[in-house]
């Protein structure tokens, strides 16, 4: 029973382990789909309920004397310009529900006498969602055994250990190098369709709506934050791509340096004693570091931000603390604070996952460190710095 040579036993034994790698991560990957998709749901529709709510809001201030007929007409105008591909609308009524298979029920709108249904478009909703192809899944791990298959026998045939272990190093490090750079096309593809799609509706329901003062309004403060999150995504992945090298550093005012970085009116920056106070550092990757982190906190809900500064006393310390703590609703509690710092880790539907592991980049490249921790409400992050990089006032 010993016609199989060994060294072709080998070959056969390393295809075997790797079909089943593969069969276990074809499960693995299955189950963390369908998650990620429940989640991504779950916020979708949340979003779209805020959307059309904030939507009636802000009908009812600029025509504060509006019957329900116009009501029931603004959202069905609503939904058939700005949500047109991803919400249908109907008065309520006693008769079953829409059943042809192309939308969902949304949620309920009751307004005094007035109770409309809407319903989610499914083609939006499989748009969104990361829906695997079996076939060609499948078909691509066919051709990848075979293809691994026919490289470990031609490999086995050598005699050059070192050789073959050079090659299939090679091997891994180019894949490594192809799979990141899906992943990055992944979430810049990803991440840029949402905010382009927003300003398309707006654009094209602007004409209509151009005399709306409250809308304009509301128009330049969405395009605004758009082009800003895909500027901050651009800047991120530029940043993640190469090594940081602090050339430009500057002693910066803390204080006014922090205050300036802060847009969003909803957020209430609280500084803690740092009139006077000068950090050196990279004004660019400063501002990049920051703004990261006010951004987490107004996704997280977060209506309050801290930060202070802890000089160290003793000569055997090297670093002060500096810590950015909100109220916000917290870092994930099912996700190591580890985990949320590597790159392309994430608990939202948006993002691309690489804030946090910037942050500790940068932090690093002057020096310093990053942690995370959990508070009661909300989180918090520890930055070590260089104790020469900051002056305390007085």
């Amino acid at each position: 029973m010993n016609f199989i040579p060994l060294h072709l036993k080998k070959s056969l034994k390393v295809v075997f382990f790797l079909i089943t790698s593969m069969g276990f991560g074809i499960v693995v990957t299955l189950i963390a789909d369908m998650m990620e998709n429940i989640a991504v749901e779950k916020k979708i529709r949340q979003t779209l309920e805020w959307e059309i709510k904030n939507a009636v809001v802000s009908f009812k201030d600029s025509t504060p004397n509006s019957s329900s007929d116009e009501l029931v007409a603004f959202l069905q105008r609503y939904t058939e310009t700005v949500l047109r591909d991803k919400v249908l609308v109907q008065e309520k009524r006693p008769q079953k529900l829409p059943e042809n298979g192309e939308s969902q029920f949304l949620f309920t709108l009751k307004d005094k006498n007035l109770s409309m249904d809407f319903f989610l478009k499914n083609s939006f909703l499989k748009s969104e969602l990361a829906i695997l192809d079996f076939v060609d899944y499948i078909s691509g791990i066919i051709a990848t055994i075979v293809i691994f298959t026919s490289i470990v026998l031609y490999t086995e045939s050598k005699k050059d250990f070192e050789m073959r272990h050079a090659e299939i190093s090679n091997a891994l490090e180019h894949h490594k190098a192809l799979a990141l750079l899906g992943r990055m096309s992944a979430s810049l593809a990803h991440e840029l369709k949402t905010p382009i799609s927003t300003i398309s509706n707006l654009v094209q329901t602007l004409p209509s709506r151009y005399t709306n003062k409250h809308f304009v309004e509301r128009f330049s403060n969405l395009v605004r934050e758009e082009l800003n999150r895909t500027q901050v995504l651009i800047d991120n992945l530029l940043v993640y791509g190469k090594d940081i090298d602090i050339r430009n550093g500057e002693w910066i005012p803390f204080e006014s340096f922090l205050r300036g970085l802060v847009q969003d009116k909803t957020l209430t920056l609280q500084l803690e004693d740092l009139s006077g106070t000068m950090i050196f550092g990279d004004r660019f990757y400063l501002d990049l570091l920051f703004k990261n982190f006010f951004r987490n906190s107004l996704e997280a809900r977060a209506s309050q931000f801290r930060i202070r500064v802890c000089f160290p006393h003793s000569l055997q310390e090297s670093s002060a603390e500096i810590f950015c703590e909100d109220n916000g609703e917290g870092f994930p509690p099912e996700i190591e604070t580890e985990k949320l710092i590597e790159p392309f880790v994430t608990s939202r539907s948006r993002g691309g996952g690489l804030g946090l592991y910037l942050a500790k980049k940068i932090a690093m490249a002057h020096g310093g460190a990053l942690t995370l921790s959990r508070l009661e409400r909300g989180a918090s992050i520890k930055i070590l710095w260089p104790k020469e990089r900051i002056k305390m006032h007085g």
